[in-house]
């Protein structure tokens, strides 16, 4: 920093790409601070070093960042840009604020510029610039590439394409620059093993009136694919090789950009070849196209939460009988189990994310890590929480349950209670065509607050088929998106409540939005339940349930064992119909 003249370096954390998940190549903020979470800004001056993060991992960064020299600055959301608020106070007069452009978007850089522009300092990018320090840095990843089947995806790459151009045509574009790895994946139905849980294909896409310009690394695509590619008029150029093209054209027309994940050098770059007047600035037509599943999509997912549904029967089996065996069972040793139970299944690829096993107080971090050799051994009381999920060719799941491994509290039963009510309460509900997830995100909350009790993480996210396990543009959460929930948009709803040093409650189910009615008020919509794994009940509170709740939970426990039994066996039948018999009911 002293070398180059700047006040500032800023860490974002991010890939080229915008993704949720960094290759190793990119876990720049890890590699700076030592925090191991996926959302976070680090930024260093010459007597400051600090990390902004969000409530979902204010605990884990109080650990992982404890004698670093690194300071936690708590965000309410990830939203929040408390850190550029920061700079421009920090930052003197006619300072130098340094980013790796290849690593920020358009719009967070610009953000950036303005904050600073009334102290006439500036914003210097400088493409990998932790380079020096990294001599170890791990290269490009080199999965090879494989075809997403027209089987599993519902639509061929010919069409999704000349869907695209239609868009863009619409929008007065000739072009379209795609930076995001799930899109492009989506668009060309492609996947590979470059980033860990998300089977995307490190690449660059410059979509044209009669072809695609894909740079990505040319070794990856096995000959087959190429020729694929090749009848859909789609060419492959060296990954490096980005910016040099685009800089080098001349086009005609105008071109579209999303300036909220297109990075900054890539950016500068496009209005070079374009010119300003030809860019136009506005959200990918393609990220609202994959979250709206067409009825094959809706298919694979139905028969991948079935899946999903046997191997979370047979897991809860195996630890109720190794806890009731007095057997030392480590939070580990659950989340492998697991993993081999999934492994087994027809069509699995891979796990969705890294699975959150986690026993008592550490369930109170709602995005906790397991660690090997530092995670806890499960003892026969208190509640254990276990979101993980799973890529099949044919859908991707994500699922998160809280059991109880013996007795409980009577706090870890009434919380365990209003979770699940608030769960059960945005299943069931009902809401006007038009409705963004915004607006439902008070229905999972009301039993919470009701009893003055939240949580600080998102009620709902989109999930990918084979892509992201965590997509948008729809999401149910309190910050404010006008984006309405559409019939095929499969979301998460998973409330929680975390109790730090004592206990961490989620229940999560996906659900299908879908078409409810109409009549003289309107058209309306709700949800389809998609997942099939009991809840235990064990652990509630009857009298805190309403009758509609009772109900909904006794059907859904119904469902779970008449569409599982016929692929279980005597013991595992017996074993989930205790489980779901609505031997329980509300007292009164």
């Amino acid at each position: 920093m002293a070398e180059w003249g700047w006040n500032a370096a800023v860490t974002v954390g991010e890939d080229p790409h915008n993704s949720e998940y960094t290759p190793l190549r990119w876990c720049q903020r890890e590699f700076i601070s030592g925090f191991t979470g996926s959302a976070g800004v680090v930024v260093v001056t010459k007597d400051h070093a600090g990390l902004w993060t969000d409530s979902r991992y204010w605990i884990q960064a109080a650990a992982e960042l404890e004698g670093s020299g690194v300071e936690l600055h708590k965000m309410v959301s990830v939203e929040d840009k408390e850190w550029i608020r920061w700079i421009a106070d920090a930052v003197p007069q006619g300072g130098k604020v340094g980013i790796d452009g290849m690593c920020m978007s358009m719009d967070e850089a610009l953000k950036l510029e303005n904050a600073i522009a009334p102290k006439d300092a500036k914003v210097v990018s400088k493409p990998d610039y932790l380079e020096a320090l990294w001599p170890d840095r791990p290269s490009l990843p080199d999965g090879k590439v494989w075809l997403h089947d027209d089987i599993y995806a519902g639509r061929s790459r010919t069409d999704k394409l000349e869907w695209l151009r239609g868009e863009l045509k619409g929008r007065g574009c000739s072009y379209m620059f795609l930076n995001c790895l799930d899109q492009i994946a989506w668009l060309l139905n492609i996947r590979s093993n470059d980033v860990e849980y998300s089977p995307f294909v490190i690449s660059f896409a410059l979509v044209g009136p009669d072809s695609v310009e894909l740079f990505a690394e040319i070794s990856k695509f096995p000959a087959h694919v190429r020729n694929e590619l090749k009848n859909a008029n789609v060419s492959v150029h060296p990954y490096g090789e980005v910016g040099g093209y685009i800089g080098s054209l001349k086009c005609c027309g105008r071109i579209l950009i999303d300036p909220g994940s297109l990075n900054y050098e890539t950016g500068k770059a496009v209005a070079k070849a374009f010119g300003t007047d030809n860019i136009v600035h506005g959200e990918s037509p393609v990220e609202l196209a994959k979250s709206v599943k067409n009825s094959v999509e809706v298919e694979g997912f139905r028969k991948a939460y079935i899946q999903d549904g046997i191997v979370q029967t047979r897991f809860f089996m195996w630890l109720e009988s190794e806890m009731a065996c007095g057997s030392r069972i480590t939070e580990s040793d659950a989340s492998d189990k697991l993993h081999a139970l999934r492994a087994a299944m027809p069509g699995f690829l891979d796990e969705s994310f890294e699975t959150i096993s986690a026993y008592g107080k550490n369930a109170a971090s709602p995005h906790y890590s397991t660690v090997r050799g530092k995670d806890a051994v499960l003892e026969p009381h208190g509640l254990y929480l276990n979101d993980s999920g799973a890529h099949y060719e044919y859908g991707t799941t994500d699922i998160t349950r809280t059991v109880p491994l013996g007795p409980l509290t009577e706090l870890e039963r009434q919380d365990y209670t209003l979770v699940l009510k608030g769960m059960i309460d945005l299943a069931m509900a009902v809401f006007p065509e038009g409705t963004p997830g915004c607006r439902l995100d008070a229905v999972a909350r009301r039993p919470l607050w009701q009893t003055m009790r939240n949580f600080g993480h998102g009620t709902g996210h989109g999930v990918g088929n084979v892509l992201s396990v965590h997509e948008g543009p729809q999401s149910i959460r309190q910050n404010l998106k006008d984006q309405p929930l559409l019939p095929g948009m499969i979301t998460s709803d998973e409330p929680g409540l975390y109790r730090e040093k004592f206990h961490g409650i989620r229940h999560e189910n996906m659900i299908l939005c879908v078409e409810k009615g109409e009549n003289e008020f309107g058209k309306w919509l709700g949800f389809e339940t998609l997942t099939k794994t009991y809840f235990d009940t064990s652990a509630i509170i009857p009298e805190l349930m309403d009758s509609q709740e009772t109900e909904w939970l006794n059907n859904f426990n119904e469902s779970v064992y008449r569409d599982l039994e016929a692929f279980l066996s005597a013991e595992e039948r017996d074993w989930l119909r205790s489980k779901t018999s609505g031997s329980w009911s509300v007292r009164y």
